[in-house]
């Protein structure tokens, strides 16, 4: 089906789309379903003179409301800054920003960037994956090196935490929410991927074995942590990959690449709701992220209850 109201119910059938996952599903319903009765606002289309979406926000809107907070949205106008002054790798797609609902993108500037301004009231989160982080001393979104990575990619957000006893470790993270990873890198590895993984902390082999659509995303951002813990100014360095805690697909490929690798504890599955869960402080923040990306368990609830209400009158 294909909506041509952009005032057509969360709920309507038209609104489905047929590539989407049962997961992918569940999360576009979320967010049409907050799109609709929390800011009240129509659908938007993919892009000028394109079909509507359900979880796209009118043609027209902003940096907020997909940025949520003030915070989030000065981050993200600071890395869109960054990258154009300094060329580092790194992508700031607007149009995402301002109006996809569903994207990663905002997402992460609505977690990481909110707290790029209280950089100490993530430090519980991170001490749970780093037990020896004492201090946490910086947050930057869309970051890489200038120089000395294999692709033109970065990081979503870098934890900077300094370390009992001295020294400097970073936290590498990748936000997923609603991609599809079977499609996510569709194209074999090029042979610069596959050298790199011959040598360094991979278990022999392991690079034939990552050989997959599904697994490339995940093994390429390590590859980014390994070489960005190569440098001088970090002494410890860890690849998380951050996604909801139902996300069953991104928690069953972290465990396949990680295992290939000699410290397995170097790349880490951790929850969009751990984080959360963590932070110190931030009560309103917290109400409103969790209402809007991590309700989804409630959709089934709130279709049966949309049916009844339409059915009773």
């Amino acid at each position: 089906m294909t909506a041509t109201d952009p005032r057509l119910p969360w709920t309507s059938p038209e609104w489905s789309e047929a590539g989407d996952t049962a997961w992918q599903r569940t999360l576009r319903l979320q967010q049409s379903w907050w799109r609709e009765t929390r800011l009240g606002l129509p659908a938007g289309p993919i892009s000028n003179g394109e079909r509507l979406v359900a979880s796209m926000l009118p043609i027209g809107t902003e940096w907020q409301p997909n940025l949520m907070t003030r915070e989030a949205v000065a981050a993200a106008k600071r890395a869109r800054d960054d990258l154009a002054i300094e060329r580092t790798p790194g992508i700031i797609q607007l149009d995402r920003l301002h109006r996809n609902l569903l994207s990663s993108q905002p997402l992460c500037f609505n977690l990481f960037g909110h707290l790029s301004a209280d950089p100490a009231a993530l430090l519980p989160w991170v001490r749970s994956i780093r037990p020896d982080a004492e201090t946490v001393d910086g947050i930057r979104l869309e970051w890489a090196p200038l120089a000395g990575t294999l692709a033109r990619s970065a990081f979503d957000a870098f934890v900077i935490y300094g370390r009992r006893g001295g020294g400097r470790g970073f936290l590498g993270i990748e936000c997923k929410y609603a991609e599809n990873l079977a499609k996510a890198h569709p194209k074999r590895a090029h042979d610069k991927f596959r050298s790199a993984t011959a040598d360094g902390p991979w278990r022999h082999g392991a690079a034939a074995r990552l050989e997959q659509p599904r697994l490339r995303q995940f093994w390429y951002n390590q590859l980014l942590t390994q070489q960005v813990l190569a440098t001088e100014a970090f002494t410890s360095g860890t690849g998380v990959v951050l996604a909801c805690h139902d996300d069953a697909t991104a928690r069953e490929v972290v465990d396949t690449v990680s295992a290939e690798l000699e410290d397995p504890t170097s790349l880490r599955f951790s929850s969009i709701n751990d984080v959360v869960d963590a932070v110190i402080g931030h009560g309103e923040w917290r109400r409103a992220f969790v209402e809007r990306y991590l309700t989804y368990d409630q959709i089934p609830a709130r279709l049966a209850e949309a049916s009844e209400s339409s059915g009773a009158t």
